[in-house]
Formats: C-alpha cells, sequence, structure tokens
C-alpha cells in the first residue's frame, strides 16, 4: 500500500526543531535525524557541544527505527531481555543502523513515513527528546478521553474532583446516535465529563439500558490486578506521600480499598523504571486508580515543566499519564495498537520482585510491560502477567451498563474513511466490532461530543475503544 503522505525536508526540520526545543529545555547535547522509510537521511541536525560519535549514533537509530517500523528502545528491551537474537537485525539492514532507544518510526494514519534518532544523552532522555519531535507530525492517533462505566456517575465525579484534582466541565446526555455507537441502542445515559490537567476523564451511568437491556453488575468477585478486565488511569503528581495521603487515610478509615500494599518505589536495576513511585487503589465504586511520580530523569517533558498547569489547588495532581489495561499476548497487542492504530512502542520490558508485588497486590509477580503512545499526551499501557497465572479473561457479555466496563476513545483522523479503513483490517488484527459499522452522529450529538462518526471496537482481549475521527 502506498503512503497517503510522504515526508518533505520542511516536514523534517520541523520535526527536529520539535525535538531540540526539548533538548534545550535541559541543556542536552544532542544530534537528531530524520530519515525516509528507506532509511535515507532526509534532514539532521547537531548542537553544540554534542559529540561525533552521537551525530552517528542518531542517524543509525532514525535508520534502525524506519527500516525495521520499530522503535529503537523496544528493540534494545528486546534485546536485553528475551530476544537477544535481534543483536543481528543490525547487521542484516546494514550499516548505518543501531538498536538503541531514542529511535522512532514515524507513522502518518498507520503508513510508515520514516524515522526519527535522537542520541548523546541517556536512552530515556534520547527517547524523551525523539518523541518531543515525533510530535510534530499531525496529532492523531490521539487518545482523547477514558471512560468509566458507574452506577452514580455524579458520586464518582464528587470523588474525582475532591480526592483526585479533576475538575467537572460538564454533565450530557449523548443521545441515541452515541447510545447506538457504544451497543445499546435505545438507552437513556448520563456522561459527565471531567479534566485532569490537559486529558479527559468520562463517567457514564447508563440510567436504562433499554429494549431487553439488563441491569448493571458490580465488578467480579476477588478481581486481581492480572485478570484481562483490569484497567487503570495512571494521575500523575508531584509529591506521591502528600498526594496520597487523604486516599490512605480513607483507606485506613475503611472507606476506600487499597490495591498496593503501601507505596512503592520501583528498583535500581530496573533502569527504564528505576526511581518511579507509585500506589495503586480502587475507587469507591471498584475502578482501578494509580498514583505515580516520576524522577527527575523518567517521563514525559510536560510532567516536569516548572509552570503549574494542574488543575487542583494545591498543584500536586498533574494530568493523567496512560491508561493500563491487563492483555494475554504481548505481540498481538503490538499488532493491533501500532500497526492498525498507528500507535508507536514507547517502551518495553519486565517488572518483578517485591516491589512490584507491593504494587500490584500479587505474589511472585512477572510482568512484560509496553507502552503504546500518541504522538502527544496519554497514551495506553499493555500488561502481560507472566506471572501469577490463573488471571480470568473479559466476560464475553460485558457491556457499557456494568462497573468493570472501560472505554479508549481515540482520534484517529478527520476523514471517516480512516474508520472504513480500520474496521475492514479489524479481524484480521484480532479486533472484533460492537458498533453496526461507522455510526455517523446528528449535528447538535456531534457538536456536544465533539466529534463526527465513530467506530465502536474490542481489541484482541476484549477491551473497548471508540474511535472517532473530527
Amino acid at each position: 500500500m502506498r503512503p497517503t503522505f510522504a515526508m518533505d525536508l520542511n516536514d523534517a526540520e520541523r520535526l527536529l526543531e520539535a525535538a531540540l526545543a526539548e533538548a534545550r529545555r535541559d541543556g542536552s547535547r544532542v544530534a537528531a535525524a530524520v530519515v525516509d522509510a528507506g532509511g535515507r537521511l532526509i534532514a539532521f541536525r547537531r548542537l553544540d557541544g554534542a559529540s561525533a560519535a552521537a551525530a552517528e549514533v542518531a542517524i543509525a537509530k532514525a535508520r534502525m527505527a524506519a527500516l525495521s517500523g520499530t522503535d529503537t528502545a523496544g528493540l534494545e528491551a528486546a534485546i536485553n531481555g528475551e530476544r537477544p537474537a535481534l543483536l543481528q537485525l543490525a547487521p542484516a539492514l546494514g550499516q548505518p543502523a543501531a538498536a538503541m532507544g531514542g529511535g522512532l518510526a514515524l507513522r502518518w494514519d498507520g503508513e510508515l513515513l520514516g524515522g526519527l534518532g535522537v542520541s548523546g544523552m541517556t536512552p530515556q532522555r534520547d527517547g524523551a527528546i525523539a518523541a518531543a519531535g515525533a510530535a510534530a507530525l499531525p496529532p492523531w492517533p490521539h487518545l482523547e478521553a477514558v471512560t468509566f462505566s458507574c452506577a452514580d456517575a455524579e458520586a464518582m465525579a464528587a470523588f474525582f474532583c475532591s480526592r483526585l484534582g479533576c475538575r467537572r466541565l460538564d454533565a450530557i446526555d449523548p443521545g441515541p446516535g452515541y447510545a447506538s455507537l457504544i451497543g445499546l441502542p435505545g438507552a437513556r445515559l448520563k456522561l459527565v465529563r471531567l479534566a485532569l490537567g490537559g486529558e479527559r476523564l468520562e463517567l457514564l451511568e447508563v440510567q436504562d439500558a433499554g429494549p431487553g437491556g439488563r441491569a448493571g453488575r458490580p465488578f467480579p468477585a476477588d478481581s486481581r490486578s492480572n485478570d484481562l478486565w483490569f484497567q487503570h488511569i495512571c494521575i500523575v503528581v508531584r509529591d506521591l506521600e502528600q498526594a496520597s495521603a487523604p486516599l490512605r487515610q480513607a483507606i485506613a478509615a475503611g472507606r476506600l480499598e487499597a490495591i498496593s500494599s503501601g507505596l512503592q518505589r520501583l528498583p535500581d536495576w530496573n533502569s527504564a523504571a528505576a526511581g518511579i513511585r507509585a500506589f495503586k487503589l480502587h475507587s469507591p465504586e471498584g475502578h482501578c486508580l494509580e498514583l505515580l511520580e516520576f524522577p527527575a530523569d523518567k517521563g514525559d517533558a510536560r510532567w516536569h515543566s516548572p509552570d503549574d498547569t494542574s488543575s487542583n489547588p494545591a498543584g500536586l495532581v498533574l494530568g493523567i499519564d496512560h491508561s493500563a489495561i491487563g492483555i494475554g499476548d504481548t505481540e498481538r497487542s503490538c499488532r493491533f495498537y501500532n500497526d492498525l492504530l498507528g500507535l508507536h512502542l514507547g517502551g518495553d520490558g519486565i517488572n518483578e520482585g517485591p516491589e512490584q508485588d507491593g504494587l500490584d497486590g500479587l505474589t511472585d509477580t512477572r510482568v512484560r510491560i509496553t507502552g503504546h503512545r500518541c504522538p502527544s499526551g496519554a497514551g495506553i499501557e499493555c500488561l502481560d502477567y507472566r506471572h501469577p497465572s490463573g488471571g480470568r479473561p473479559m466476560p464475553t457479555d460485558l457491556a457499557p451498563q456494568d462497573r468493570a466496563h472501560g472505554q479508549l476513545r481515540l482520534l484517529v483522523g478527520r476523514d471517516p474513511a480512516r474508520l472504513e479503513a480500520i474496521a475492514a483490517g479489524l479481524e484480521d488484527h484480532g479486533g472484533r466490532l460492537i458498533s453496526p459499522g461507522v455510526v455517523t452522529l446528528p449535528d447538535p450529538e456531534a457538536r456536544a461530543l465533539g466529534f463526527q462518526a465513530g467506530l465502536q471496537v474490542r481489541d484482541p482481549d476484549g477491551h473497548r475503544l471508540q474511535l472517532v475521527v473530527h
């Protein structure tokens, strides 16, 4: 298939300027390069102080990302972990090509355009600078909102606003077109919309499930982190101890339920996550939540900005970094989220040990974590638990009125034809259709909801996604 968009010199220079603006923010001395889909150099920049080696390696990372179609952080993690045979990839592709963090495959509407490589700092910092450059591509796919189903959306909104720094936007009846889109034709719905930093959380209450509809069910008994209906939002905070204190007090008083045994600091041996501090708990209705504090060398640059853009007066809660979901097959999920939907791999590694046990509320935990990122904003994190075994599959009859129902809304472009293309490739990538094809909303609903047409699908593990175009 021929790409519908090809990068020219102006595009490449725009990406490099965005990347180097991020590098200058903390004085990172790097080189950066953009190549086309065949690995041929389009543009290159080298900041003062960056080494000659950084210049060569930046081009090699960009070329590896473009020719493999895979971000180099994921390749590096795989080589250091379960797939050392990938060391043979660079010689097979020819030089220069390097499988070290800091190279991103550049895609537009799922089509591979080329690669962007950055070198000169740590792989994590190089990757963050490259991501800032890639964000200068058209801004989709973009995770517009995470939706949780609730028995009482107003009560849950009060919890998220009072305890977690959310800001209430509005409450709407999304209308019959939306009800049809999510697979509940004739239902009466309420959608309470909240902002948390630059991200959106939506609380869906099914007030009437429509003709033949059943009542909503609570979370399945004894839900655990390795069950495949697991989904959480990761809320970034400035100070985990301070931000979590009221929640831990509520847990001690029996008003909330913890997932984690206490605040956890991920160990130094885990280079990709070293120094991250986190704590997981349930909302009053059972939704899974994670509070997370990034050290200075981890996470998006927006979590370390000196400007306080948080929505709560104390400035403790910053926004949503990602929504994490339980999966059963990493490679299958990568094909779905990256190849079909156009996200890019933002990291791939194994977490294990007592700290992960304490965080997840499990024993002898070993979980493979792959991050799937959009050009900007929040991403999707896939959790593939290798141990303990026995995680339960997604209920086949899970419906929007059930508390365990979650939804990710992804903006995938402006043209409804993009939705048709995704629908055509859905089954080949392990997904399933929920909506009756592409649903075009009536004008009043489209204005209220902010998108003109949508497609409701299940991913290979049953998680629901709402794919929309503006």
